[in-house]
């Protein structure tokens, strides 16, 4: 690969995610996994944590102290505190070594506008890189997955991320069509958190939501049932509480946002002209992202398409290995006009 930056250069790609940041240093692998989440002093707009220390500190701040995810539906919310969250984490992932200006991939949901992208390739700059690429989401994934894209057969890949769901039909190493649905796995634990609230007037917050999502949800039903506590705040007596829900109840929960993600590839299927509708018949579909663990959504989704569908190796790190594998190619994977550089 011709080196644009010089023998000393540092290529870093960046899965800048909804829930998770994941940064892949070329040639080291993943150095770095952290909660994309920022604690902050309102009053002084100061940060005070980030990451995992930032996520901790969620639902137990005193008055002053907020924690925000800066990312939203898979696209920065706060410019600022995403371009201050990634210059600490671009730290963290770089250590000790020398401190050039790294070289990064980063990606982006398929779907998005001109002015969501430029957001993301501004926040890198600010955030001390020489120079930034953007990948779309399912290309990175589906490299990190180690499925051959720049075949002339197409593939179907469907990323289930936090904040978005995206299905994208590959082919000779680009994006032939795409579908974006800006709702994901923080759409099933506000269901959950919803349904909690409307059944039972317990309050919970989203982070218990997860953590029942992961250890029993389901969206096929289950006999006999896995069951998990609900620890929340009644809202009509307004003391603790606790309620058993089990994984048939939890599968009602998830059921319309659930549906969504299914007709999102639907969707894009219908679209499909011959030749790629051949290859997809023929290949199937890859699942990828944290969504894809979700407990049979590959039975479901083979159910509802008739195709086969399987969840990629590693598939919550697929797009950050993804995007280490576009740094280390990047004369094959960037796009267009080269963004500026910092000098």
């Amino acid at each position: 690969m011709l080196d644009l930056m010089g023998s000393f250069s540092t290529d870093l790609g960046v899965d800048l995610g909804t829930d998770h940041t994941r940064i892949c240093l070329r040639d080291e692998g993943i150095v770095l996994d952290q909660p994309t989440a920022v604690a902050l002093d309102r009053g002084r707009r100061k940060i005070l944590a980030l990451g995992q220390e930032a996520r901790q500190m969620l639902g137990r701040t005193p008055e002053g102290i907020q924690v925000v995810r800066p990312l939203q539906d898979g696209v920065i919310a706060d410019f600022d505190l995403t371009r201050q969250m990634l210059r600490g984490f671009l730290r963290q992932a770089l250590g000790k070594r020398p401190l050039f200006r790294p070289r990064l991939v980063l990606t982006v949901p398929c779907g998005v506008n001109s002015v969501e992208r430029r957001a993301v390739l501004d926040a890198a700059m600010e955030a001390g890189a020489g120079e930034a690429y953007l990948l779309e989401a399912p290309l990175a994934a589906a490299l990190g997955a180690g499925i051959p894209v720049r075949e002339t057969k197409s593939c179907l890949v469907v990323d289930m991320g936090a904040g978005a769901t995206e299905a994208a039909v590959l082919t000779q190493g680009k994006i032939a069509l795409s579908r974006l649905l800006r709702q994901g796995g923080r759409s099933l634990d506000e269901a959950l958190v919803q349904y909690s609230r409307k059944k039972y007037n317990l309050l919970i917050g989203t982070l218990q939501a997860e953590q029942v999502k992961i250890e029993i949800g389901t969206v096929r039903e289950t006999a006999p049932p896995a069951y998990m506590d609900l620890r929340g705040r009644d809202l009509i007596t307004g003391l603790p509480r606790r309620v058993t829900i089990d994984q048939n109840q939890l599968r009602e929960a998830l059921w319309e946002p659930v549906h969504k993600m299914v007709d999102c590839v639907l969707a894009l299927l219908e679209q499909l002209p011959d030749l790629l509708a051949r290859d997809v018949a023929e290949r199937g579909i890859v699942l990828t992202g944290g969504g894809a663990l979700l407990r049979n959504f590959d039975w479901l989704l083979a159910r509802e398409t008739g195709l086969k569908v399987w969840v990629a190796e590693n598939t919550l790190t697929c797009g950050a290995k993804g995007t280490g594998i576009a740094a280390g190619n990047m004369n094959l994977f960037r796009k267009g006009p080269r963004p500026r550089r910092n000098v």
